[in-house]
């Protein structure tokens, strides 16, 4: 026994492959909402890009569902048009286009969070900047000179108390949503090891406060999983920082045990096996076994496509039928 065993407690309630789902927050949420998209999932993940904080979670869910993405915190920085409640990667060299993207964006995220049966919460950090210039806090610093920003942290009551509002407005719109929080397993060593483990230790208490005042929300624990469970640097990217591909399948294994109900389950399992007669090259295509093989995946994947949407999987096995 070379690790602590862990094992999720299996939640109540359990995700329907039919189900829409809704993600938001750190790089981890993409993680899991990568995951759940390429198991057929329908999920809409960082519609806004990767948001680290609780604050900027919050803030972009309540305008996303009332008067739209805040139109004065748009900034330009080398020639490129950035906007402060945003991830970086989410930018454009023309205002106009740029505008009109983040409306799309906030559009298609707001008929998502409308119809979402759950939506997934990943917190990063306690830590936020506020831009010295408007007094507000910022999602992203978009490398704009450290000077220009005031360092803060947000207290717990506060996370607390962000949560109870945003999810307020939520289910006024959407009253069937049901929460899973997770704290990212991802290091934020920009603070410093003992900044950042003091940050995890407030969220982790924001979380589980929060879980215990809403019977709706859950937490997963993909924070303890990584950290306590995994904890070796070879389940870690080169970085020593990100979990590795390796481990994030594991967590997402830990995360389909603990939420999938059992016909997810088995299509996760079914679907797996489709995957890699996808990612099968044969050495000789033209060959007439290979040609069976082709027919067959068609087979199942026509079976499957009255459940999942599978046209793009199905053009790209007939492209290759002689």
């Amino acid at each position: 026994m070379f690790t602590l065993p862990f094992t999720p407690e299996p939640s109540t309630l359990k995700i329907r492959l039919k189900d829409t789902l809704f993600s938001i927050g750190s790089c981890f949420s993409d993680n899991i909402g990568q995951q759940l998209k390429d198991h057929k999932f329908n999920i809409l993940t960082n519609p806004l890009g990767v948001i680290y904080n609780p604050y900027s979670i919050f803030k972009n869910l309540r305008l996303i569902l009332s008067e739209g993405i805040d139109p004065e915190n748009f900034i330009q920085n080398d020639g490129v048009y950035f906007h402060w409640d945003t991830h970086s990667a989410i930018s454009g060299t023309d205002l106009g286009t740029f505008k009109n993207l983040l409306a799309q964006r906030s559009l298609h995220a707001r008929q998502s969070l409308t119809n979402a049966n759950w939506m997934i919460l990943t917190f990063g950090s306690i830590y936020v900047y506020k831009y010295l210039k408007t007094g507000k806090i910022v999602a992203n610093c978009h490398k704009v000179p450290s000077q220009q920003f005031e360092k803060m942290e947000l207290s717990i009551p506060e996370i607390i108390e962000d949560y109870r509002q945003t999810m307020e407005l939520i289910r006024s719109i959407n009253g069937d949503v049901k929460v899973i929080l997770t704290v990212s397993p991802v290091r934020h060593i920009r603070e410093g090891l003992v900044a950042n483990n003091y940050s995890k230790s407030a969220l982790l208490q924001a979380v589980h406060k929060i879980t215990n005042q809403d019977p709706n929300a859950y937490y997963f624990p993909s924070y303890e999983i990584m950290i306590d469970e995994l904890r070796d640097y070879r389940f870690y990217k080169e970085d020593m920082i990100h979990p590795s591909e390796q481990a994030i399948t594991y967590i997402w294994e830990q995360f389909v045990k603990t939420y999938m109900d059992t016909d997810s389950q088995k299509f996760i399992q079914e679907w797996a096996r489709i995957k890699k007669s996808l990612e099968h090259r044969a050495f000789h295509p033209q060959a007439t076994n290979h040609q069976k093989f082709l027919k067959s995946t068609i087979q199942k994947l026509e079976k499957l496509g009255t459940r999942v949407d599978v046209s793009s999987e199905l053009e790209l096995i007939k492209k290759q039928l002689l």
